[in-house]
């Protein structure tokens, strides 16, 4: 069910965009077309994978549907979108599904993209020992104190329609590790959103792609 719920956050607008950009590289590059539609179909076979029904997935398949999500957006927006990694490679961390990506579309959408010039989005994955912290970091906007409320309950702050996939990500951390998500942000200063994670079994090892590699 949270996983279904949070399948339908996929916005309209995102993919009839992505299928617009496909269609327009078609006669330009037929290089980059074939290279966007193979993220696009990364991207939307991670998000309605099965395994999004478990508790938990490796940490390299959830950076997998985030690495296409940034691909696709780089394709978009160019220079307005920049990416780095900070990424302990061949981390054995199991994460909940669907528990970053969210974050990455939040610092995109909502924070570089609203900003004419961009700005940069920062995805750390540290090693502490016992747990792993998994931060998304943001140059963009930033946002007021006083609306954090209405990102982490959108339900209780009546014509707030951004931030349901950060409550839901919120939510789920609780249930599963006693805590959630850890903001932090001002206005024209950028957002840095966070949580942990305990170590759980052995996962994969982080595979690049599309040249978005770990650093």
């Amino acid at each position: 069910m949270e996983a279904a719920w949070l399948q339908a956050q996929i916005q309209p607008h995102f993919l009839f965009n992505t299928l617009n950009s496909v269609a327009a590289l078609v006669e330009v590059d037929p290089d980059r077309m074939r290279n966007l539609l193979l993220a696009f179909g990364d991207y939307l076979r991670a998000s309605f994978d099965f395994a999004n029904l478990e508790r938990f997935v490796p940490l390299d398949k959830e950076l997998e549907l985030v690495r296409a999500y940034l691909y696709i957006e780089k394709e978009r927006f160019g220079d307005r979108v920049q990416v780095e990694w900070e990424v302990d490679d061949g981390l054995p961390l199991q994460v909940p599904p669907l528990s970053i990506q969210p974050l990455v579309e939040n610092a995109v959408r909502h924070g570089l993209l609203r900003r004419n010039r961009g700005g940069t989005v920062r995805i750390r994955v540290c090693d502490f020992g016992d747990y792993a912290e998994i931060s998304v970091e943001d140059n963009g906007v930033g946002f007021d104190p006083e609306l954090l409320r209405g990102v982490l309950y959108p339900r209780e702050t009546p014509g707030r329609k951004s931030g349901v996939g950060l409550a839901n990500t919120d939510r789920r951390l609780k249930q599963l590790f006693g805590k959630g998500l850890q903001i932090q942000g001002a206005p024209g200063q950028g957002t840095v959103v966070s949580f942990i994670v305990p170590k759980q079994a052995t996962s994969g090892t982080l595979l690049p792609r599309y040249g978005l590699e770990a650093k």
